[in-house]
């Protein structure tokens, strides 16, 4: 079993980030890591979606008994204050920040190098992305609510082509686990293009600027300017247990938090982050099990 807070300090996390990233209140965090609270099987849940392990090799901090020791009875006043506040700073970014702005995702493209945040883009800029833009437009295009019958979540995961290009069909570019995608437990993903001119491969003309869509329902979360992913998003659908990422983004259509239904649009595609040319990361979660999508792929 693995400590929190090795985990953390592995993947670069501050406590502030992986309070976030886990939705577990700061001082809460910092009690389970010093062990002064039980990690209970929500936390221990929320936290190994966060740092990518299954949830039994979660250990907080080691267990008190009695009272505690005389250093820790000098410390605690001081780190509560300092814990109280970094959650009121951290409240007032997240009330004033219409997106993530963490520097990198919590699956999948994690990465221990973080960069300057990059600035997020205004609510009402986010908005006007997700309502007006025209669907043909090569930036952002409208976040649609409808459905459509090429989107099915079955048992073995969401069934539909990410890809919407104008002309054209999605091609895979870059296979799971291969490349830049292994070892497929932490870079676990296929990567797209879109064929223009039918000789069964991918033209950066073409996919530069593709829709992309999501193929399953749930709620977008958005990591503008990450590493190494660029803009990123990921789709929650907490309720059926999956979710699907996509990286690398030109555009990001949809806002931090926002409800989408199977066919929304999340963005367009780009060459965003770590990239040497435009395609769409893809990538499928079950859980915290990364899970190989190429069959699930239907962009004939």
């Amino acid at each position: 079993m693995s400590s929190i807070r090795a985990l953390r300090r592995s993947r670069g996390l501050t406590l502030i980030d992986l309070a976030l990233l886990a939705d577990i209140p700061a001082r809460t965090l910092a009690e389970i890591e010093h062990g002064l609270q039980r990690l209970d099987f929500e936390s221990r849940a929320r936290l190994a979606r966060a740092l990518q392990v299954p949830p039994e090799s979660l250990r907080g901090g080691p267990a008190r008994s009695g009272s505690p020791p005389p250093w820790l009875r000098q410390l605690s006043p001081a780190l509560l204050l300092a814990l109280t506040g970094a959650v009121l700073l951290a409240g007032l970014f997240i009330i004033q920040s219409p997106a993530r702005t963490s520097a990198a995702p919590p699956r999948g493209l994690a990465t221990p190098t973080q960069p300057a945040p990059t600035q997020p883009r205004p609510t009402s800029q986010l908005a006007a992305a997700a309502t007006t833009a025209s669907p043909s437009s090569p930036t952002a295009t409208a976040a649609s609510a409808t459905p459509t019958p090429r989107f099915t979540l079955a048992a073995d995961g969401p069934h539909g082509c990410p890809l919407a290009p104008p002309a054209g069909r999605g091609v895979l570019t870059q296979g799971y686990a291969e490349g830049t995608h292994a070892p497929a437990d932490v870079w676990g993903a296929v990567d797209l293009g879109v064929d223009g001119d039918g000789d069964g491969f991918a033209e950066p003309g073409t996919t530069q600027g593709a829709q992309i869509l999501a193929t399953i329902g749930g709620v977008a979360l958005v990591y503008p300017g990450s590493w190494p992913g660029g803009n990123f998003v990921r789709v929650v659908n907490e309720a059926a247990g999956w979710s699907v990422a996509y990286a690398h983004l030109d555009a990001i259509a949809v806002a931090d938090g926002q409800a989408i239904e199977a066919g929304a649009t999340v963005g367009t595609v780009g060459s965003t982050g770590m990239a040497t040319g435009p395609h769409l990361h893809y990538e499928v979660w079950h859980g915290g099990e990364n899970v190989d999508p190429t069959g699930l792929i239907e962009c004939g």
